[in-house]
């Protein structure tokens, strides 16, 4: 192969939905193909994977504390059964209202960290030194089927469906690679309502809003369950940290009524918040970034 070709070829796969890091060739699945595996490695090369280490390390370093927290500790149980308790609330007077007649009630949820727990594998992770939790590294987690169920999760959601309610998973794990595994692994832990017509991922567009609208034709949505703002059908995706804050604050009376948070300090579109590009950002610019945040 040419070097012509070889670097169409690699234009192609990062527009066609790769993720393509310094050097490295990351497909939508569990393999990475290295660059210097086809064209033999250069200084630069060595410089870039240097680099990507270096950022991964810091990254896997500052998310350590808050991964932790939510693996170990009393609180984070806390909180989960406490949002269940709320939403489950919330259900139950829904149910017993007769204005809701009209249309059949639904909830919404997210899946990660909102009823499926990765904490293991993302400790496992870091514990590596790759804090970068990327769509291959997702893909891979996925198919691995070692997600368990949060505290609480596998009870709210048979209650839920025992009340007649139907439950829609609104995920944006990407849907052609990650949709039947997903599945299974819900039943597996005794997820009810779990097939392709429930279970709603991610396949062109990333903004939850336009699967929202969808369930919201065709039923009365009581509860939107997840951790991250874009669970929620307030308009935050592409927003700067300011402008989700004051979305958040415009929608105050919801939270603890229709709209149930789980904490994420791990991950989520908070971090991307922070500044454009903080996730590619270095370590010494993310530095500068965070303590701007924390001094002010």
């Amino acid at each position: 192969m040419k070097r012509s070709s070889l670097a169409w070829y690699v234009a192609v796969a990062c527009l066609g939905g790769t993720l393509c890091i310094g050097s490295v060739v990351q497909a939508d699945s569990p393999t990475t193909v290295k660059a210097s595996s086809i064209v033999p490695t250069t200084v630069t090369t060595q410089a870039e994977e240097a680099a990507l280490k270096q950022k991964q390390q810091y990254q896997a370093d500052t998310e350590t504390m808050g991964l932790l927290w939510m693996r170990t500790s009393a609180e984070y149980r806390a909180l989960a059964y406490q949002g269940y308790n709320v939403a489950l609330n919330t259900v139950k007077m829904a149910v017993a209202d007769p204005s809701h007649q009209r249309k059949p009630l639904a909830i919404v949820l997210d899946a990660d960290e909102t009823v499926v727990d990765n904490t293991k594998l993302m400790g496992e992770s870091i514990t590596n030194g790759n804090g970068r939790f990327d769509a291959p590294w997702w893909r891979a987690a996925v198919h691995k089927g070692e997600s368990r169920a949060m505290p609480g999760a596998v009870e709210f959601l048979n209650e839920v469906h025992k009340q007649g309610v139907e439950i829609f998973y609104v995920s944006n794990r990407y849907a052609p690679v990650n949709l039947d595994v997903t599945i299974q692994n819900f039943k597996e832990l005794g997820f009810p309502s779990v097939d392709k017509d429930h279970v709603l991922l991610f396949e062109k567009d990333s903004d939850k809003q336009p699967r929202f609208d969808a369930i919201a034709k065709k039923y009365a949505v009581v509860v939107y369950m997840g951790d991250n703002a874009g669970d929620f059908p307030i308009g935050t995706k592409g927003k700067t940290l300011a402008e989700r804050n004051d979305i958040i604050d415009a929608h105050k009376e919801d939270f603890g009524t229709t709209f149930v948070v789980f904490p994420n300090p791990a991950y989520g579109s908070w971090v991307s918040a922070l500044a454009k590009g903080y996730q590619n950002l270095s370590p010494e610019e993310q530095k500068q970034v965070n303590n701007q945040y924390l001094q002010q």
